[in-house]
Formats: C-alpha cells, structure tokens, sequence
C-alpha cells in the first residue's frame, strides 16, 4: 500500500488481519515462552482463539473505521481467552469506545485511540505487571503522540513497532521470572507480533500468510524452570465466563469478585462483560457473575495440571479423556488431560467436578424438582485442548465414553476438521466411569514407556477388550427420569424390590448383567457379585465407584481385598455428574481389567 496519511476501516481491519496472522504463525512459539503468571504454555494458544474469530467477519467490513472497531472488538471479547487474550480484547473495546465517531485514522486521533485503548486494558486488569503486555501498550501509546504532526501513518507504525521491540526486549529487567528463564513476556511478544503484521500491511499492502512467515523457534531461551518451586498454594483453575445484562456494574463486580483469586481481569462494556480470574473456587466465581446478568462460556482449566504437562518429559504421547471417566487422578500421571462434561438444572449449566462438589451435586440432585440434563462438552473446548497439546507432544490420544451413550466422542471428532495438527487417534473406551478410568489410567503409564503412536493404541485396543464395568443402582427413578430406563421396567423393577446390575457390550450400550434383590446391604451384595465375576488364574487392577456412598464404597473394597489376592490395584472413586444423573445416590460401579500382559 502506498504511503497516507490516514488509514479507512477496510484498510484497517486488512491491518489488523495481518498481524493476526502473525500472531497465529507464532503461537507454539508463545506457548513455549509461557512462564507468567502461570507456566502452563498456553499464552499461544489462548491468543490464538481470541483473534482468529475475527478473520470471519470480513464481509461485513465498512470503510468506517468506528463500524470496524465495533465489530472487532465484539468477536474478541465473545471468544477472548486467558490473560493475555482478555487484555487483548478489552484493549480493542477501548479503541472501539473513543473511536465512536471516527471514520478515518490518521496521526492527529491515532494517539487517542492508542491511549484509550491502553487505558481501557489497565482498567480491566486488578493488579498490572510492568514488564507485561501492558506495558507495551504504554509505551507505544507515548511514541504515538511524537508523531501527531506527522503526514506519514506507515512511518508512524514503522516507530511504534520499535518502541515495542525496545520495550519487549527490556520485560526481562521488569521480571525476574522472565530472566531466570531467559524470556520475554510471551504477551507481550504476541502483542508485539500484532504490530509487527499491521506495518508489513501497512508498508506492502499485503496480508501475511501464516504459512509463508519465518519461525523463530530457535531463538535461545531456556524454559526448563524447576516446577518444584513452582507454588503449590497458587490457585488452581483458570476461570472464566461471560456475562450479559442490561448496565452492568463493572464496578460492583470487580469489588465482589477482587478477593475471590488473582490475575484477575474484568472486561466487557455494559451488556457484555469477560470474566478471567486464578481461583479455587470457580463455583463461587459463577455463582457472583449470576447476580448481575445471564452467563455463558463457562470454563475452568486446572492449572497445577497444565504446569505439570507443559513440562512433562516422560511422554510424547497425550492422553485425553473426558469427566465420564472417573479416575483416581495422580497429578505425577501429567499427561492426561479431561475435558469436561456439561450438565444442568433447568437453566442453570454446572462444569462437571468443577462448579459443584460431589455433595453439593447429589444434594441438588434429591432436592430439586428439575431433573438434570448431561450434555457433551462442545467442539470448542476439544480443539482448545488439542491445540495446546499439540504443542508439548508429538501426538495425541482421545478415549472416550462410548458413542453410542453420549455425543462426546463425536464432539471430539468434530475438532479434528477445525485444527491444523491431525496425529489425533479418537477411541471409543466401550466403558464408562471407572472403565474408563481404568483405560486411561494405564494408557497414562504405558505412554511413558511406548512411544511408539501407533503401538499404543494397540495396547490401549487390548485394555477396553480386558475391562468390564457393573454398575448396580439403589434407586431406579433417577434413571428413568433420565430416560435411561422405561417407565414400565422401572415400575417392575420397584414392585420386586430388584436392583438391575447393567454392563456395557461390545458396541458400548448398556445392558443387563444380572440384578440384586432386597433393600438393605446392597453394598455387600454388590461386592459378592464382583467376586464371581473374578477368575482365580487372573490378576487384576480394579477401581470401584460410588455415587455419594463413601462408607459402602470402603466396605466394597474391603471385601473383594479379603477375599480374592491377585489384586494389582484397587481404587475407590466418587462417580461424577455424567454417569450420577442417572444413577443416582448411593449407587455403586465396579471397574475390572485384567492384566494384559500375563
């Protein structure tokens, strides 16, 4: 593009786009560089999802510079992620706020946007960082208003890009994490990236390819910090969520949600506000933003979990799973990873072992007149998993509760048509619960010592062909209102006092395996029954669940140890919202695999 003096909305929103562009051709890079708040190498990814959004609404460009601004900064606080990503968002809002009549940019208003836009980011965040994005955005805000008599927008872009390398390049001296690990901020270099895109377009009149931009990954940095130190007591999810009301209090909120974790980011307008906070307590987090508008979007990430598998070097392989399956998880097993199952209450939506506690769930679950509805985790969430793995191992695999129980399978199916990184093997576990768990947990141990993709999913082939679940329930309404059972085999069922034992077969549908009778000591029935099921000439690894019966759950255990030896493992798991909505309390499931390698 030749050289102006101002820029209009299309040329604008082509600006952007090639820097987006950039920004997307580097995220492993960024995801690698990731050491604050948290190094848990997502600072990529999360970028990655806050901006590529905005590549679709080129059809709907104007030459308007305020309509552009408008819609970018509408399409990025909708799928804003992270910190930098909700900075990142909230830094467009503000653009888009003081440039409300502007049709044009040119050097005399560019500093007002800039700075509003700067402002705008410093306000939403609760404790800014120098040595962080933000102060990036500050200093090219104070080089842009050298520059308001100039005729020249390109030769303004060109020193605002060099203030910000300046200013990227001196993070390490405001951050001793930074220096420790030899980095510069990995926001600060996406924001940067950002900029650098916007001048070629500017310079050339050209978008960026993604795929014809030189990688810097081998620039010299050391991200190999010790996560022994790493902080124990930070808190432990990555939540966020979206609020929509009508004259949202960003105020109130921000005061009602400030004590609630760190790296707390509140942005949004109005009618729309982007929560992003480090917490414990994500429930407690919904259950404030409830009180000022509808909220969407729910998402939780374990940290702790993310820190461990960005710096795993045990495995190449990552196994991926959903919260069907019950696991007794073992934060040394870093390369599993869960993606959530959803459920709700009416209108009210729950992450599953995330927004409530086991009791809380089977206490809304016997009090509430609305039985819950269990949905599989979206598309969305699957390919922000396989994104951000993708950067720390070579290749995946998703195993899953089966596809003929649930749409969870295919949700994670349908991720792989929207993600570039295609050495993703999905498979259907034919178990739920602590099957499932069972699988995972060894294909966890296995991929430590195969990494061989292909010769792992032949073990984890022989795993689901040597495990067997039963599940017996204590009340049959739960599934019948779950329409899991027919009403007139649930009436049946109740007259005879009978408590149907189902398994799964070997397309993965349930089915009947036996049945209890009798109301009391179903606990030692149950077990009783599992022992018939185990051949003396085997051994075993055995995970038994139970759905807010810890104590009946104890005694299972202690009856199939006293009375069969050739146990490898025994776990006791508290079986989640995915199977508990139709079992519900006091239910119990058992999990037997033979051991494969005898």
């Amino acid at each position: 593009m030749t050289d102006t003096s101002n820029i209009n909305g299309k040329e604008l929103y082509n600006a952007i786009v090639s820097g987006i562009c950039k920004v997307i051709s580097r995220h492993e890079h960024l995801n690698k560089i990731n050491v604050f708040p948290v190094p848990d190498g997502d600072t990529g990814t999360n970028l990655l999802f806050t901006l590529k959004p905005i590549l679709g609404i080129k059809d709907s460009i104007s030459d308007i510079v305020s309509d552009t601004l408008s819609k970018i900064s509408n399409v990025a606080i909708d799928s804003a992620r992270g910190n930098s990503g909700t900075i990142m968002a909230q830094y467009f809002i503000g653009m888009s706020e003081e440039a409300s009549t502007t049709q044009n940019i040119n050097n005399k208003n560019l500093h007002k946007l800039l700075e509003a836009a700067y402002k705008a980011a410093m306000g939403s965040m609760s404790e800014p960082k120098e040595g962080t994005i933000i102060t990036v955005m500050r200093d090219i805000s104070d080089e842009a208003k050298k520059h308001l008599d100039s005729d020249s927008i390109e030769q303004t872009f060109k020193a605002i890009y060099q203030v910000s390398v300046k200013s990227l390049n001196n993070t390490p001296e405001q951050m001793q994490i930074l220096k420790d690990a030899g980095v510069v901020d990995a926001g600060a270099q996406g924001f940067v990236d950002l900029i650098e895109g916007v001048c070629h377009y500017l310079e050339s009149g050209e978008i960026l390819n993604p795929e014809s931009i030189e990688m810097h990954d081998s620039e010299d940095f050391n991200t190999d910090i010790n996560i022994e130190n790493y902080d124990d007591s930070t808190y432990q999810f990555c939540t966020e969520c979206i609020v929509e009301g009508d004259g949202i209090s960003r105020k109130d909120m921000k005061e009602k949600l400030n004590e609630m974790g760190d790296s707390f980011i509140l942005a949004g307008t109005k009618n729309k506000v982007k929560i992003h906070i480090h917490t414990d307590t994500p429930d407690k987090v919904f259950d404030i933003c409830s009180e000022f508008g509808n909220i969407k979007n729910q998402k939780a990430d374990d940290m702790h979990q993310q820190v461990s598998s960005s710096h795993d070097t045990q495995s190449e392989i990552a196994i991926v799973t959903d919260s069907g399956c019950d696991i007794q998880y073992d934060t040394h097993n870093s390369n599993i990873h869960i993606v959530p199952v959803r459920y709700s209450f009416g209108s009210k939506e729950y992450i599953d072992k995330v927004s409530q506690t086991s009791d809380e769930f089977y206490n809304e679950l016997m009090s509430n007149p609305v039985h819950p509805k269990t949905s599989q985790p979206p598309t969305g969430d699957f390919i922000s998993k396989y994104e951000n793995l993708s950067t720390h191992y070579k290749s995946i695999i998703s195993i899953h509760i089966p596809g003929k129980l649930s749409g969870t399978l295919q949700s994670a199916k349908n991720a792989i048509k929207r993600i570039e990184n295609n050495n993703i093997t999905h498979i259907d576990s034919y178990s739920a619960s602590v099957g499932l768990g069972l699988i995972v947990k060894r294909a966890s141990q296995f991929a430590t010592e195969i990494n061989d993709h292909s010769q792992l999913v032949k073990k984890i082939d022989s795993l689901i062909k040597n495990t067997e679940i039963f599940l017996t329930v204590n009340d049959i309404s739960y599934a019948i209102k779950g329409g899991r059972v027919p009403k007139y085999k649930g009436a049946v069922a109740k007259f005879l006092r009978m408590h149907p034992i189902l398994s799964t077969d070997k397309e993965g549908k349930l089915k009947a395996a036996s049945a209890l009778f009798g109301s009391k000591n179903l606990h030692q029935k149950f077990a009783q029954f599992i022992l018939k099921k185990l051949d003396n000439n085997s051994h075993y690894h055995i995970s038994v669940g139970h759905s807010n019966a810890e104590e009946g759950g104890h005694e299972i255990v202690d009856i199939i140890e006293n009375n069969f030896k050739n146990i490898i493992s025994i776990d006791l798991v508290e079986m989640g919202s995915a199977l508990g909505v139709h079992s519900g309390p006091n239910s119990f499931i058992a999990g037997i695999q033979k051991e494969i390698d005898e």
